[in-house]
């Protein structure tokens, strides 16, 4: 190869480099103008049902309230994925990022399910059917589902637990804390 091609090659190398230089800096500049990931998207159903079987400890139901946020974000990356091709990626990171903690929270969701008096598969299911609709009729769904994908994948969150479901409806379920001191009886 002579002086002329290599010089050629080298400054077509290195205009690819400088244009994907320029390309790394606009989408640095643009997540910089994002604000920094907050638990805004999160909210309680007001809502409130009599309460089913007995009273959970505070990690039963934050158990509950786990598997309510992954059902919410699983829902989330199938409901919005035409208007945002980002969310069934960013649900594959979700699952990666937290596989371990959501297979730990199965022995808790075992027992809340209990509890609840129910199987576990129909307590999954009532979470999933529970959430599905919620979609449909707010139109703030799939900004408040990015909003929790962006805090749950940001770098202060480590664990599932701190990743609050898009609508916590424990209330909804029936579901209470035991009242400290107080032995739970069945009905």
């Amino acid at each position: 190869m002579g002086f002329q091609a290599m010089f050629v090659t080298s400054t077509r190398a290195a205009a690819v480099a400088a244009t994907a230089l320029v390309a790394l800096t606009a989408c640095d500049q643009q997540v910089a103008k994002l604000p920094p990931p907050s638990m805004d998207y999160a909210k309680t159903s007001t809502r409130t049902s009599a309460p089913r079987g007995n009273c959970l400890t505070p990690d039963e139901l934050q158990a509950v309230r786990t598997e309510i946020a992954w059902q919410q974000f699983y829902n989330a990356a199938i409901q919005c994925r035409a208007g945002t091709p980002a969310f069934a990626s960013d649900y594959s990171v979700f699952r990666v990022k937290f596989r371990a903690d959501n297979e730990m929270n199965a022995a808790l969701l075992q027992r809340a399910a209990g509890k609840a008096r129910t199987n576990i598969n129909i307590f999954k299911t009532e979470i999933a059917n529970r959430d599905g609709p919620s979609a449909g009729g707010n139109p703030q769904y799939c900004a408040n589902a990015q909003q929790g994908y962006r805090w749950a994948l940001s770098q202060q969150v480590n664990a599932l637990s701190q990743v609050p479901p898009l609508l916590d409806f424990t209330s909804e379920m029936g579901l209470r804390t035991c009242t400290p001191g107080a032995t739970p009886t069945r009905k």
